[in-house]
């Protein structure tokens, strides 16, 4: 537990010192008819994180509609026009949006495009159990790594727009603040569930990191890799892992259909969790931010595991 927070502690100060290092590329930004500066995001949850740091000074939009996933997204004329009048597109990377690479190409042409999983780097990276030598992109739900995300993202948007760089940085360090409260509030809520039930299986393979940091385990995912449903063997072996590992509940998400998690959960004879949202926001309000989809999320996660 203190070697994780001290590693928090120096990955605070990494966002901080990204934060002091921007600069200013070549290059006038498109504006919107407000006068701010145009940001696009790819998902919504990464949308919430540029929000928080643009404050009242961009216009920041998300290609991914709520409650899609962005691994198997299909691209809507839209999306051209969006990236057409960005000043500054962020991408995850890392695999995750594996459609976008053609559209920055023939749409983004005056904008910087951003990918933010760049910010974790070396032994950060992970795996993804189902894709071999492969990095697991699902960096922001560790909210270390969300701080180095908000800290790549302060960057961009003062190169950008330095005329209001002063307010990006000032807006940084309050959501860099709030996301250290999370990391506390999250380790307090998850030391509840007794050492033994702290095991999980999801419908995809997006828990990674939070269950490194946290001290989860992470059993496994229903989906082998995105759009792919898993054979008839593969559900076999998930139905004996949550036996042998005593797993309480399957998590699954509302952009994916419940069929899989819950013929699943009654084969090991557990629960069916359908609400933990990871790729996209929610659509209410309390799920409208990156802090309140994190909060539900642990909340539920508590609830299932620890009961």
């Amino acid at each position: 537990m203190i070697l994780d927070r001290c590693k928090g502690l120096c990955l605070s100060g990494i966002a901080l010192a990204l934060l002091s290092c921007a600069h200013a590329p070549a290059g006038a930004p498109s504006a919107a008819p407000s006068g701010h500066i145009v940001v696009v995001a790819t998902t919504s949850t990464l949308a919430s994180l540029v929000r928080a740091v643009a404050g009242d000074a961009a216009t920041v939009q998300a290609l991914v509609p709520i409650g899609v996933s962005p691994e198997t997204y299909e691209p809507a004329p839209r999306d051209v026009v969006a990236l057409e009048n960005a000043s500054v597109v962020f991408e995850n990377g890392a695999g995750l949006e594996t459609w976008l690479a053609r559209l920055i190409t023939t749409s983004a042409t005056h904008a910087h495009v951003i990918i933010l999983s760049d910010a974790v780097t070396g032994a950060n990276r992970g795996e993804s159990p189902y894709r071999p030598q492969a990095t697991n992109p699902h960096f922001w739900l560790d909210p270390n790594y969300a701080e180095l995300y908000v800290a790549r993202i302060t960057q961009a948007l003062s190169a950008a727009d330095p005329a209001n760089a002063n307010a990006y940085h000032a807006n940084a360090t309050a959501e860099i603040a709030r996301l250290q409260q999370l990391d506390l509030w999250t380790r307090k809520r998850i030391a509840t569930i007794p050492v033994q039930q702290r095991a999980m299986i999801t419908f995809h393979d997006a828990w990674y990191y939070f269950d490194r940091r946290y001290g989860l385990r992470d059993i496994g995912a229903i989906e082998p890799s995105p759009g792919r449903e898993p054979s008839a063997k593969d559900l076999a072996a998930l139905i004996e892992l949550a036996r042998v590992n005593h797993v309480r509940a399957i998590f699954a998400e509302p952009e994916f259909s419940p069929r899989l998690a819950k013929q699943l959960a009654d084969g090991a004879g557990i629960s069916t969790v359908t609400d933990l949202y990871d790729d996209s926001l929610g659509d209410t309000p309390g799920l409208s931010t990156y802090e309140g989809m994190m909060r539900h999320n642990v909340t539920t996660i508590v609830q299932a595991l620890g009961s």
